[in-house]
């Protein structure tokens, strides 16, 4: 039975990916890669794709670096009939603005935001922060990225809150699998359209219409628009058996590691799976896969091929 709703949603379910950022090897913007990505992306069914969240390392970038990412960005989506969605992580409430005012002038109209990490946030200075970042673009659509790194992760009453008084705060991105967590925000934030890893997807799928974050489409693309359908079409049980593939990838291809990394050097990799020439560097100070990690990842992602 497909998804049924009373609750008006404020922006509509799909399926959000993220584009990595390569580098050459002087760090510059590695714009042929990078172009070459979005086109391949904008192939794959996602209907949202963005940049700068902690894939596309938004947590490294000066405003120089940022506005030359943004401007290749924009000029690749154009006209491609996908929404073109821009990040803005910082410790800095003003700067984050800042990178949104020139995304906005840019023809920007979808954006995700973190919270600022220095320090939590209390309720009042949450409120304040999405007062005044969503506020400042009434035009737009806001993507709450809800990650542990900024020392507070979002329960279903701080949405609720929030919602309640900014009207165009419209999605959530969720990394979590913590299942009291899901049914939280499903059942308290039903109106908000909350974009779930692979690892949670399936479960949320039950408290209604929610939507799927792709980390794996990629590599994984077939799989990736199969797991959205079978949501979407509220097929429960095949739903929960395709997340357990993705488990099972995610397990195979990292599991081998002894060390943990920055989130971007994980998407780096899924993208170097199917292109071995793009460049799997990260911006200093972060180290990504050596080449004998790559490799055995290559290693087992070849068997998988007749999934993807």
């Amino acid at each position: 039975m497909s998804w049924t709703s009373e609750v008006h949603k404020r922006t509509t379910a799909g399926m959000l990916g993220a584009v990595d950022i390569p580098w050459n090897p002087d760090f510059a913007l590695d714009q042929e890669h990078f172009r070459g990505l979005i086109r391949r992306l904008q192939t794959l069914g996602a209907g949202r794709l963005y940049i700068m969240g902690t894939a596309g390392e938004g947590y490294a970038m000066s405003d120089t670096r940022f506005r030359e990412v943004v401007d290749a960005f924009v000029e690749e989506m154009s006209g491609s009939g996908i929404e073109a969605q821009v990040g803005a992580i910082s410790l800095s409430m003003e700067q984050i603005v800042e990178r949104l005012e020139y995304a906005h002038g840019q023809g920007i109209r979808s954006f995700q935001i973190s919270l600022p990490a220095w320090g939590a946030l209390d309720d009042a200075e949450m409120m304040g922060f999405f007062k005044t970042v969503c506020g400042r673009f009434p035009d737009s659509e806001f993507l709450h990225y809800n990650l542990a790194r900024t020392k507070r992760i979002l329960t279903g009453d701080d949405y609720r809150m929030i919602l309640d008084e900014v009207p165009n705060l419209v999605a959530s991105k969720q990394s979590s699998s913590d299942m009291n967590l899901v049914r939280d925000w499903m059942i308290k934030a039903p109106e908000m359209q909350h974009f779930m890893l692979e690892t949670c997807f399936a479960y949320a799928c039950q408290f209604g219409e929610c939507s799927l974050l792709c980390s794996m489409h990629g590599a994984f693309p077939g799989l990736t628009r199969e797991y959205f359908a079978a949501g979407r079409e509220g097929d429960i049980a095949r739903a929960l058996e395709i997340a357990e593939k993705f488990t099972r990838h995610g397990e195979s291809l990292f599991g081998h590691l002894n060390r943990s990394m920055i989130d971007g050097a994980y998407d780096k990799l899924m993208v170097w799976l199917t292109d071995p020439t793009f460049p799997i560097r990260l911006l200093p100070p972060y180290e990504g896969f050596t080449s004998q990690e790559a490799n055995v990842s290559l290693e087992y992602y070849r068997t998988q091929r007749d999934e993807a």
